[in-house]
C-alpha cells in the first residue's frame, strides 16, 4: 500500500507527531510508516488481506492514520472523502468502530483542541503538578461538542483520552 495523497497533503499541515496526556494521548503515523502501520487490521504480516464486507470485518477503505497510546487501539480513516475518522477495541475478534471525528479536517480540529488541554500534562508528574480544573474540563468538553456535533461516541473517544468520566458529570 501506498501513502494515498490524501494523508500526505493532510500530515504536512501538522507540526506534531503525538500529543501525550498523562499516560495515554494519540500518536499519528509517519507517512513512511503508513503501509506497516495496515500490519495487523488490513493486512497480515505475510501478506495476507485481512479486509472483508461482513459483519466485524476490516473494511477496505479503512485505512490505520494512528493509534491511541494508553490502550494501542488503532486510529483509523475512511479513504472516502471527507475521510471520517475512527477507532476500535483491537483484539475483539471483530471490529466495531467508534466515530472519533465526521471529517479528517474535524479530526485535527479536535486534536488541536485536546493538545492545548493537554499542554503541561504530557506525562504523570506533569499531571500531578497540573491537574485540569473543572472549568478547564468543562470547556474542553463543549469544545469537542461542538466539533463533533455533539455525537455521544466521539466525545467519548475525546473525554477518556484526557480522563474525564463522562457518566459522573452527567449524574
Amino acid at each position: 500500500m501506498n501513502t494515498p495523497d490524501w494523508y500526505t497533503q493532510w500530515r504536512a499541515t501538522l507540526d506534531f507527531e503525538s500529543i501525550e496526556y498523562g499516560i495515554g494521548g494519540v500518536r499519528l503515523l509517519r507517512l513512511g510508516d503508513v503501509p506497516q502501520g495496515q500490519v495487523g487490521y488490513a493486512v497480515g504480516r505475510d501478506g495476507e488481506s485481512f479486509v472483508g464486507t461482513g459483519p466485524g470485518d476490516w473494511r477496505p477503505e479503512w485505512m490505520v492514520i494512528g493509534y491511541e497510546m494508553a490502550c494501542g487501539d488503532p486510529i483509523f480513516a475512511s479513504q472516502e472523502s471527507p475521510h471520517p475518522v475512527f477507532t476500535a477495541m483491537h483484539g475483539q475478534g471483530s471490529w466495531e468502530p467508534t466515530l472519533v471525528a465526521q471529517s479528517l479536517d474535524g479530526f485535527e480540529e479536535c486534536l488541536t483542541v485536546f493538545q492545548r488541554f493537554a499542554t503541561a500534562r504530557s506525562n504523570e508528574m506533569e499531571l500531578a503538578a497540573n491537574p485540569a480544573t473543572a472549568e478547564e474540563q468543562s470547556r474542553y468538553l463543549e469544545d469537542i461538542r461542538t466539533l463533533t456535533n455533539g455525537r455521544p461516541e466521539a466525545l467519548g473517544f475525546w473525554a477518556v483520552q484526557v480522563d474525564i468520566d463522562l457518566d459522573a458529570i452527567v449524574s
